[in-house]
């Protein structure tokens, strides 16, 4: 994303992403970050401190002019904030990390997903960038527990 738009956040200019797109941006601030599906608004007072941003899919950016726009956009924002929220419920990092992966593998490539640094992914739901790692090879080796017990299958063990 062009440093034209992160200066356009730091200003307090307020955006939203384009509606009725399979786009998406993660937000990287200097703590944590933020992911923020399609129609939601970014920056305004929100964003000012964004120090880079990560697209997935085909991002374009619209300002909403009326009141009525406005009033979405910050709807649609809270809504991603709720379903982060409900990511970061489980206690267990490892979980967070494979719901996040699974949620964004869910609305977006895998190879656009992978291109996003480990460390930012991980900021979004409050784990170590390693634990990011065990989760996407978790995510490609077992699927679930069935496939924990086909994988045994086969196997002689020594007697």
């Amino acid at each position: 994303m062009s440093n034209q738009t992160i200066e356009l956040l730091k200003s307090g200019q307020l955006l939203s992403v384009t509606d009725g797109s399979n786009a998406g941006v993660i937000l990287q601030k200097t703590y944590f970050a933020e992911f923020v599906g399609p129609g939601s608004a970014i920056g305004g007072m929100f964003d000012i401190g964004c120090v880079k941003i990560f697209t997935l899919g085909k991002v374009e950016f619209n300002t909403p002019i009326t009141p009525s726009d406005r009033q979405q956009a910050f709807q649609k924002r809270i809504a991603e904030i709720e379903t982060m929220q409900t990511l970061c419920q489980s206690d267990i990092p490892l979980q967070r990390s494979i719901d996040l992966l699974q949620m964004l593998c869910d609305r977006f490539s895998v190879d656009e997903i992978r291109m996003i640094p480990n460390d930012v992914l991980a900021k979004i739901v409050g784990v170590l960038p390693n634990t990011i790692a065990m989760a996407w090879q978790q995510k490609f080796n077992l699927q679930s527990a069935t496939d924990l017990s086909e994988s045994y299958e086969g196997l002689a063990f020594a007697t």
